[in-house]
């Protein structure tokens, strides 16, 4: 008799588990950088510095664009005028010396 109240409750669980994947899932952060248009500069848009030359790059996507500035610290600049540093990313620049 126990085994008539467990079927609706495994059909019941088996569905949820089903619909689970049914909904929108938002991208992680992975899938929005492989979408990105790529950062086409040796150097940092905001500082000019060589990337690599303050250690690993810090890399991040605005607006479906990949963004690599030398540092943290050039993100708060970036931020100020991002329209300023993307425009920067249509002609090249020389790294700093």
């Amino acid at each position: 008799m126990k085994t008539k109240h467990l079927i609706p409750v495994a059909l019941v669980l088996a569905g949820g588990i089903l619909l689970t994947g049914c909904g929108k899932s938002t991208p992680s952060a992975a899938d929005k950088a492989a979408a990105a248009k790529p950062y086409p500069l040796p150097v940092c848009v905001v500082s000019g510095e060589k990337l690599g030359s303050m250690g690993d790059p810090f890399v991040f996507v605005h607006q479906g664009q990949e963004i690599k500035l030398c540092c943290g610290g050039c993100e708060d600049d970036f931020k100020k005028e991002p329209a300023k540093f993307l425009a920067k990313l249509a002609k090249p620049a020389e790294p700093k010396k």
